[in-house]
């Protein structure tokens, strides 16, 4: 599921809800990476790169490879964000 598409000017991918280990919720473009820590963060354009060795997002959460997976439903339902126009 996908909740709208990058708004990086020089991407095309499409901004997915990721779970990270530490279980917060964040937005991620699946084509570049820009991670946005919450909603208002996305809706305000704010993003983080996150980079080696820590891939970090914010104090205490990161999105290292191997460490986190695409959120579902019910993810999104505990998160808050049920309730945004999700797409297929």
């Amino acid at each position: 599921m996908w909740l709208d598409e990058c708004p990086s000017f020089w991407d095309e991918g499409r901004v997915r809800p990721l779970v990270t280990e530490s279980g917060k919720v964040v937005l991620m473009c699946d084509s570049c990476s820009a991670v946005w820590p919450t909603l208002a963060d996305f809706q305000e354009m704010e993003h983080v790169e996150p980079d080696e060795p820590d891939w970090a997002v914010t104090a205490g959460v990161h999105v290292r490879p191997g460490t986190f997976r695409w959120a579902s439903a019910q993810d999104l339902e505990v998160a808050g964000m049920s309730g945004l126009k999700w797409r297929s």
